[in-house]
């Protein structure tokens, strides 16, 4: 845990305890447990950590929230840290022992630990909410798994082609990092180029170890692309705009961050020289509303004034998804009731209607949202001004 967010950390600690003393004996009629315990196997060590940092802060203030307003079904909620790094033995190995008294859990985090972990949760008939990935990644257990986006060749290819209406762009080279999920998302953007009328260029791979980029700029360069798009590791993609900024580009506007690349580090170590490029997510931290604002305002003072990044409200939302499941399902956290109650849950969510989450409100059918809405960014001093909106 970073030292900073010691203080908040300490805060909701001493929430939790509040709500104890206020919530003893007055849970719902049936309700047997004293305190909810969701899992959440998570990707806090390693290469991606601060993206793990900020998913856990989003489901401790979900939490927060929740405890303060009187829990859930009158009992507090407790978020259990399980960090898996980006290890899928690690992964096997804390869900395993998660197997005979879990409800539910959240994640795991990443795609391979998700793959290594989720047949194991499927098999033992434990729901897993795997929020940061897209369906296609957990199909083969439903209806043991839930995503917060649907199969990526839906979502954005649209987003692409409005990108390139946009600038113009017809000749598109694109970054890629073999990892995972990104090469999918790599997949379905040169759908979306080829649906704008433009030409997909080679492709450039990113070493995972890359630490000097200028070849990899002249790679791109050299076939003379009009637009490019980057689909790898946040702190790679300041040092390749740098080195394509020093042999001559700019035009910031055609440069395209895919959405796993809205980390901390792209601003930071970004700074000045990702000024107006563009960047799709499903987060829009233009939007007001008294929920979203407190999340915000907390977000930025957490991490030193920078907006919500594109992730961030996932596991946030996949909290109050579980309480609303809980609640509405009567689920009353009795062990001898576990394999029923999980079933209720796992039920619920994957059909789940008009659920309210923090940005906008979606339903799901076969455990995949169907109106989640896609945004466009241009990118002017850490700030993201609203360029362009998908929705399905």
């Amino acid at each position: 845990m970073r030292k900073k967010h010691t203080a908040f950390y300490a805060a909701l600690i001493l929430g939790i305890f509040g709500v104890h003393a206020g919530c003893k004996g007055e849970g719902k009629p049936g309700v047997t447990v004293d305190t909810w315990e969701i899992p959440f196997l998570n990707v806090l060590t390693g290469p991606i950590a601060s993206v793990g940092d900020y998913l856990q802060w989003g489901a401790e203030w979900a939490a927060a929230e929740i405890n303060a307003a009187g829990g859930i079904a009158g009992k507090p909620v407790r978020i259990v840290r399980i960090d898996t790094g980006m290890e899928p033995a690690k992964g096997i190995t804390e869900m395993s022992k998660l197997l005979d008294t879990a409800l539910v859990v959240m994640g795991p985090v990443p795609e391979p630990v998700i793959l290594a972990a989720v047949p194991l949760a499927a098999e033992g008939g434990i729901y897993s909410f795997t929020a940061t990935t897209s369906y296609e990644y957990v199909a083969d257990f439903y209806p043991w798994a839930i995503s917060w986006y649907p199969p990526t060749e839906e979502p954005l290819p649209p987003i692409i082609t409005g990108w390139l209406n946009h600038t113009g762009g017809k000749r598109v080279v694109q970054f890629v990092e073999n990892y995972s999920v990104w090469m999918g998302m790599a997949k379905a953007h040169e759908k979306g180029i080829r649906d704008a009328g433009a030409a997909v260029l080679n492709q450039v791979d990113v070493p995972t170890d890359a630490v000097s980029f200028g070849p990899l700029a002249v790679n791109a360069l050299s076939q003379k692309p009009d637009s490019i798009i980057f689909a790898c590791n946040a702190q790679k993609i300041p040092g390749i705009i740098t080195e394509l900024k020093t042999r001559g580009w700019n035009k910031m506007d055609s440069l395209l961050v895919f959405s796993s690349g809205d980390d901390a580090s792209l601003y930071t170590i970004g700074g000045d020289a990702v000024n107006g490029i563009m960047i799709y997510n499903h987060t829009d931290p233009n939007l007001s509303s008294p929920r979203w604002d407190t999340f915000r305002e907390a977000f930025k003072k957490e991490y030193n004034g920078m907006d919500p990044f594109s992730l961030s409200t996932n596991y946030y939302d996949a909290v109050y998804m579980i309480k609303r499941a809980i609640e509405e399902t009567g689920v009353t956290g009795d062990p001898k009731k576990l394999a029923a109650e999980r079933i209720l849950i796992r039920d619920y969510c994957n059909e789940i209607q008009q659920f309210e989450g923090i940005q906008f409100t979606w339903s799901n059918s076969r455990a995949y949202p169907r109106n989640k809405p896609v945004y466009l960014f241009e990118v002017q001093d850490g700030a993201k001004i609203k360029v362009l909106e998908i929705r399905p």
